[in-house]
């Protein structure tokens, strides 16, 4: 006997309420190769360096591109310009992140292990900070949504 589908709706309300753990993994390995662009070639090998930098650095993109596109405060917004400005704000924040983990880089250029610990839970830092800022942005939103504006 096959097991009950998820509904459309049991899908989205999981998504929503998951949906900002797609872009962590990504965003920490990215993370972690830009703190330390050595390591990743001495445990895969070169070969495959250039490859996962590459998918890293998409999945992040991707997974803050779509917490934000599903974000309430864009849902009135017609799909264009959702999708416009959730790109934008993922290579903001991107970016942003990667001079940050660039600085701390040039800052402790001798020692690995620190620049890790400092430069990841800075990225954890940075994560947190961002979710609570568009929970914030949300609940403006919430609040205000039912004026007109002029």
């Amino acid at each position: 006997m096959s097991e009950p589908s998820f509904s459309s709706a049991r899908r989205q309300s999981l998504f929503a309420k998951y949906r900002h753990f797609l872009a962590t993994p990504f965003f920490f390995g990215f993370s972690a190769h830009v703190l330390s662009p050595t390591s990743f070639p001495r445990l895969i090998g070169s070969r495959l360096d250039l490859p996962l930098t590459d998918a890293l650095w998409f999945g992040s993109h991707a997974g803050i591109t779509m917490y934000l596109y599903t974000s309430k405060h864009l849902q009135s917004t017609n799909p264009f310009e959702r999708l416009l400005y959730s790109i934008y704000g993922s290579t903001m924040f991107n970016f942003g992140t990667v001079l940050v983990m660039t600085l701390i880089r040039s800052i402790f250029p001798d020692k690995e292990a620190l620049r890790l610990g400092i430069g990841l839970s800075i990225s954890g830092g940075l994560l947190c900070i961002g979710q609570r800022y568009i929970h914030y942005i949300d609940e403006i939103f919430d609040a205000i949504r039912f004026r007109t504006i002029k």
